[in-house]
């Protein structure tokens, strides 16, 4: 523990998170910044105990030295050890039965608490009433705002009070809370258009292009509701105010203008560099040679990924079929990834196919930066999640979005008609999202009207429409770069959270 010595009083945070990898990728970005900036901190990190290595791997991911990585302890359980920590005792990590002596180190002035981790806050504050709760929200300003914003947001901070009052009305007909919930969040889309600060045109039905696989987690998004806006005391972001400047305004006015608490933008909490990704050195033997060899001999610029991240993946098969299809007549190498869990076994014929013709590669995990880094692949074809979108963006690689929930909507829209710099493959969408799009035209949802669209974007995509979108791309990302720079938004904002989180403000 010699990385610990100090005669200055040691700073100390604690964060959870939650059992999934695009919470830890970027939760992992803000314990490292901290600790980079900040030499006398220590940060606590308790997660479940699958994930403590999962955890650890993701913060070496940073630009960290090993003095730095010292002095983030990544531990196992949370109400538990919470109280050992603040009696300055020893835990033990359960995942690695690694020590941890909190003797004379100060309790946590903070906690960093996952949006989805929200029973964790009303506990800290019951036990610890001064310590700070920060909330993680890691995701734009627009997504906030229509998912935890006010009812003129298109938002659902008012759910619980709207499902109460029916209660109080008696007009719950013997259902049960999470009944009336769900009915209250589902009412019917009437085909209004969104609000969005930044120019964003959507009805309300196309916040579900895809069909929903199940009912709304009442209890979890309303706990979140409440962390964000009432036991925590500011928020970070995965965005910056040069991205989308009126929506990040908006959510200022209203979280520091009306609920007077703050709010940090900390950019794209994925790893980003003023140099282009490259892919790093790879061992001529090892679960991924074969990818960056298939990368290796197609030509530049011409490999298409297809990656929806660690969950979602298309349901219904002829969708994909039809995309895979697609890109073997129109000759354009690719690589799938097989690693949601939602994914859906493709018909072993067209797989035949595929591997016949030495076009596609399917694989069960994507080393996804690395590949986008690579100076052979064109193209990505994602669900538009927030770590697979700044990613996009950092290395230049121009998106071909297919959304499905939450966030992913949103993005898709303002990248490809706001700002844009990609496309949304609109043909694939279905139920109630495949109503006409206020962007005009419709929604045939067949495999040939699919096959239309995508042909379409790979011609564009070696055109000047493509030309025009990598050079809009490009300045988003120079546009990032400067909020990430010394003395940029990024910065300040990584300062005065060290500032409140330690009790300074």
């Amino acid at each position: 523990m010699s990385a610990l010595s100090s005669s200055t009083k040691l700073k100390h945070f604690l964060l959870t998170t939650i059992p999934a990898l695009g919470h830890i990728r970027a939760e992992s970005g803000i314990v490292c910044e901290l600790i980079k900036t900040e030499p006398h901190l220590i940060f606590t990190v308790l997660v479940p105990k699958f994930l403590a290595p999962v955890f650890s791997r993701e913060l070496t991911q940073w630009s960290v030295t090993e003095a730095d990585l010292a002095r983030i302890r990544v531990a196992t359980e949370l109400r538990e050890v919470y109280q050992l920590i603040i009696a300055q005792e020893s835990i033990t990590c359960t995942a690695t039965d690694t020590v941890f002596d909190y003797k004379g180190i100060t309790p946590p002035t903070a906690v960093f608490s996952d949006l989805f981790t929200p029973a964790f806050a009303p506990y800290i504050k019951e036990k610890t009433p001064d310590v700070k709760i920060v909330n993680l929200w890691i995701i734009t300003s627009g997504s906030i705002l229509w998912h935890h914003g006010k009812g003129e947001h298109g938002g659902l901070f008012e759910w619980e009070a709207r499902t109460k009052a029916v209660f109080e009305k008696g007009e719950d007909c013997g259902r049960t809370f999470d009944e009336v919930a769900q009915s209250v969040w589902r009412e019917p889309n009437s085909g209004k258009l969104l609000p969005n600060a930044d120019g964003v045109k959507m009805y309300d039905y196309e916040s579900y292009p895809q069909p929903s696989n199940g009912t709304p987690p009442v209890s979890m998004i309303m706990g979140a509701i409440r962390q964000a806006t009432q036991f925590a005391d500011a928020s970070i972001t995965a965005t910056t105010s040069a991205f989308e400047p009126a929506s990040s305004k908006l959510l200022n006015d209203w979280y520091e203008g009306e609920l007077g608490k703050k709010v940090f933008n900390f950019g794209p909490l994925v790893p980003f560099s003023a140099a282009p990704y490259t892919t790093p050195p790879l061992p001529s033997q090892g679960p991924f040679q074969p990818i960056f060899s298939f990368l290796d001999s197609q030509p530049p610029k011409s490999v298409m990924l297809v990656s929806f991240g660690s969950i979602f993946f298309p349901s219904k098969g002829w969708q994909l079929e039809a995309v895979l299809k697609t890109l073997l007549e129109m000759r354009t190498p690719f690589i799938l990834s097989r690693a949601p869990a939602m994914f859906q076994p493709l018909d072993p014929k067209l797989e035949e196919t595929v591997k016949d013709s030495g076009l596609g590669l399917f694989v069960d995990y994507v080393p996804q930066r690395d590949i986008l880094g690579h100076p052979n692949l064109g193209s990505f074809l994602t669900h538009g999640g927030n770590n697979s979108m700044w990613e996009s963006i950092g290395a230049g690689v121009p998106n071909i979005f297919w959304p499905f929930d939450a966030d992913q909507p949103i993005h898709a829209a303002y990248m490809t008609e706001v700002l844009d710099c990609s496309w949304e493959l609109m043909q694939v969408r279905a139920g109630e999202g495949a109503q006409p799009p206020a962007r005009g035209g419709k929604v045939e949802g067949t495999p040939d009207a699919v096959t239309a669209e995508l042909k379409q974007i790979l011609i564009d995509l070696k055109g000047e429409v493509g030309e025009r979108k990598r050079k809009n791309l490009e300045a988003v990302r120079k546009q990032t770069l400067d909020a990430l720079s010394e003395g940029g938004e990024v910065r300040k904002d990584v300062q005065a959270v060290l500032k409140l989180a330690s009790g300074d403000a």
